[in-house]
């Protein structure tokens, strides 16, 4: 079957997961009931369309993110949160949620800024690293976005430690990841980074297979690699906190993606990108439906069913690899 075919049948397979996921939960809405029942019209465009909406957007943005540092660092198993994003983010949130204060700005409630300020301050830190030792190299930025996420982790402990339970409890449940969302702003926020970051890595997208082979072969075709790792890295890391500021750390779907999509069009990032950001988002709306469902009418976070598909996963993407080696 030709790319295009395939990328067109993961696109179907998405629209039908996307279908799924805001008709069926908890109860099911029929079509029909949408127009004739203010509580279902209700229920439906303010909390169940807009989930998806955000699955979709953070499912492609986690997927694209973890096919672009794979590249990168030419690593099988980087991630989005390689880099300490999640760590970042789960620290702005974790000071907010210990601290008196609790207002909005221009919308935006403070657990968002916080933690995309925690975000941003990773990947500042990162890069002020990596200038002031004049090099972009995939094990010291690694190795930096390793201490860096110890660090923050370290520091939500010591907070988690010393504060009242319940703030304990609120820390946690944002830690696990969920898609917890009530009307259409997180979707209008995050669409913008996804849109914009989304263009701007495709444009990168033979770059992408070039540095994925290794530097010497990009030197050699013209390609700035400094400057292309420093855009990407930005651009790509941007996203990422756009993402993981409202719905908190979703691991695994980063890794797991990019090798299912290359699995079905193969390395070409012209068609990678594509296929990552179909399967980033049919994941993340099939995870968020089971975690609907699965212990109805309760609801799960959303990031438990990724770690739970994601950790063997993760296992045989290593086996696999070293096997290659």
């Amino acid at each position: 079957m030709r790319k295009k075919y395939k990328i067109l049948l993961m696109f179907v397979i998405l629209i039908i997961f996307f279908l799924m996921n805001v008709f069926f939960g908890n109860s099911i809405i029929l079509p029909m009931e949408i127009f004739h029942s203010d509580t279902v019209t209700e229920i439906f465009f303010r909390i169940r369309l807009p989930r998806a909406l955000l699955a979709l957007i953070t499912g492609s943005v986690l997927a694209i993110s973890g096919a672009v540092f794979q590249s990168l660092f030419r690593n099988p198993i980087a991630s989005p949160f390689t880099l300490g994003t999640a760590s970042g983010a789960s620290l702005g949130a974790t000071l907010y949620i210990v601290s008196p204060i609790s207002f909005s700005i221009l919308g935006f409630s403070l657990i968002t800024i916080f933690s995309f300020t925690g975000a941003i301050l990773s990947i500042a830190v990162i890069y002020m690293i990596s200038l002031f030792l004049r090099s972009f190299k995939d094990n010291t930025m690694i190795l930096t976005g390793v201490v860096i996420n110890f660090f923050f982790a370290s520091i939500i402990l010591l907070l988690q430690y010393t504060t009242d339970p319940e703030n304990v409890f609120k820390i946690t449940r944002w830690t696990m990841g969920g898609l917890d969302v009530i009307g259409y702003t997180p979707i209008i926020n995050t669409s913008i980074f996804f849109i914009l970051g989304s263009i701007i890595i495709y444009n990168y997208r033979n770059e992408l297979n070039l540095l994925s082979i290794g530097d010497e072969l990009s030197i050699s075709r013209g390609v700035e690699i400094n400057k292309v790792k420093k855009v990407l890295f930005v651009v790509t890391s941007l996203m990422i906190g756009s993402v993981v500021a409202f719905t908190g750390p979703i691991g695994f779907v980063g890794i797991i993606a990019p090798h299912i999509a290359s699995a079905f069009v193969g390395k070409n990032y012209k068609y990678l990108l594509i296929a990552s950001s179909l399967t980033g988002s049919a994941m993340l709306l099939i995870c968020d439906f089971i975690s609907k469902v699965i212990l109805s009418p309760a609801e799960l976070p959303v990031g438990i069913i990724t770690a739970i598909i994601g950790g063997p996963f993760f296992i045989w993407v290593i086996i696999r690899e070293n096997s290659k080696n």
